[in-house]
Parts: structure tokens; C-alpha cells; sequence
């Protein structure tokens, strides 16, 4: 059965369908598609689209196209489902998963890659299809992303992605300049712990003492950033 959401990003009002193990638009990718800018022209690539939100927003942010991509069939049939819905299907074109992070047509580059990357570090995975989990340190797609990232933009174009402190923003920022590439924070919003992070296992990977959270009248908190990487010239 469909569960409809309505979400006002700028000046423009999206609505939603999700179902399945679709979830609704988290606040990660809400932050993130808020810090869309504007796209006129561009042609952009949504890495790991879920409900379609990021390509959506790109789209009524005037990018041309937006190749969509997810491991879960079901995402993909349900971004393009609320891409029509929100007046941009004829922008979105479903690129199927290939041997790289980001198997675009061959001699294709873009102008923005879109992320909000499965980045809670668990010790197991917690379900099939999770948007969540991302190995033991959370960087499971993250290091892939940045290393292919530079291969597969414009000189001009931008990485655009969430971040949280939990999977080691400062590991990230490094990472990225030593790809070449020059990163600067967006944006940054604290949220509580959700009932699904490990904070003993976040404990073993350094804690507090490592920045991947921070404790305020007793509640743990994670921060939410969105980090633009562009390529040095």
C-alpha cells in the first residue's frame, strides 16, 4: 500500500509516494535537497536515488537529465513513478548498476553527482536492501564514491553529498583532497540518536573522542552535513 508525503524544498512543493521497503525521504536527504542549487542546463547523476527525492529537486532545479541509480529495483520503479508525479520523467533515465560506482555510457561525464550514500557503521548488516548500513565503519560506498567521483565529472562540476560525523567526516575531507579534489561544508544540522545506531559499536571506533558524536544533557547526537566537492585546477 502507498504512503503519500508532501515536502517543500525552496519554492518548489514534491510530492511523494513510497511503499515496500522504500522509506519516506530521511533527513539526510532532505538536508541535502535543500542545498540543491541552481542546475539550469546541467545534467546530474542521483547515486542511490530511494524515493527519487535528490533527482526530482535537480530536475525542477532545471538539470536537463538525471541518471538515476540504485542496487533495489524497487527504488528505482518508484523514483521514476514520482518523477511523472512531479511533472520530471522525462528527465530521469534509469542507468542499471555495472562493475564501477557510477557505470556511466561510455566517454559520459556530468556536471553534479547527487549522494545521500548508506554511511551507519554496524557490526552486521541489519536487513536486506538497507539504506543504512555500510560496514563496520560506515564507508562502504563513501570511499568508492570519492574515488571515482573526479573519473566522472566536468572540470567545473561539483560532488554534492550527505555526510554524517559517525562514519568520520575528517577522514572524508582528507580523502577527498588527496583525490583531487576541493571540498567545503554546505550545511550542518544535529539530529538525536535513531533507535537503530549502535553507540557501544560507534564506542569501539573511537567515540566522542573521534568527533563521530556528541552527548548534550544526555542525549547522543549525530550531525548531518553536506559536503561540495569540486575538482582542483
Amino acid at each position: 500500500m502507498d504512503t503519500t508525503e508532501t515536502h517543500t524544498i525552496g519554492r518548489h512543493r514534491i510530492v511523494l509516494n513510497f511503499r515496500d521497503e522504500v522509506g519516506p525521504a530521511s533527513a539526510y536527504s532532505l538536508l541535502l535537497a535543500e542545498n540543491i542549487p541552481d542546475l539550469t542546463g546541467k545534467v546530474a547523476v542521483d547515486l542511490g536515488t530511494g524515493s527519487g527525492i535528490l533527482a526530482i529537486v535537480a530536475s525542477l532545479q532545471g538539470a536537463k537529465t538525471v541518471y538515476l541509480l540504485d542496487t533495489y529495483d524497487k527504488a528505482i520503479s518508484l523514483a521514476l513513478e514520482n518523477g511523472k508525479r512531479n511533472g520530471v520523467g522525462d528527465r530521469l533515465i534509469h542507468l542499471p548498476i555495472g562493475a564501477s560506482m557510477l557505470p556511466l555510457p561510455p566517454g559520459k561525464k556530468v556536471d553534479v553527482i547527487l549522494s545521500n550514500p548508506a554511511q551507519l557503521p554496524l557490526p552486521q548488516q541489519d536487513r536486506d536492501h538497507s539504506p543504512f548500513y555500510a560496514g563496520p565503519d560506515g564507508r562502504s560506498m563513501i570511499d568508492p564514491l570519492i574515488r571515482e567521483a573526479p573519473m566522472k565529472l566536468n572540470p567545473s562540476g561539483h560532488l554534492l553529498m550527505t555526510h554524517n560525523s559517525l562514519s568520520n567526516l575528517n577522514k572524508t575531507l582528507t580523502m577527498l583532497k588527496s583525490f583531487g579534489l576541493q571540498p567545503r561544508i554546505l550545511a550542518e544540522r544535529s539530529i538525536p540518536f535513531r533507535p537503530f545506531i549502535d553507540r557501544t559499536w560507534l564506542d569501539k571506533l573511537g567515540g566522542e573522542a573521534e568527533d563521530l558524536y556528541s552527548v548534550r544533557n544526555g542525549t547522543a547526537y549525530e550531525t548531518l552535513y553536506v559536503v561540495d566537492a569540486t575538482p582542483k585546477h
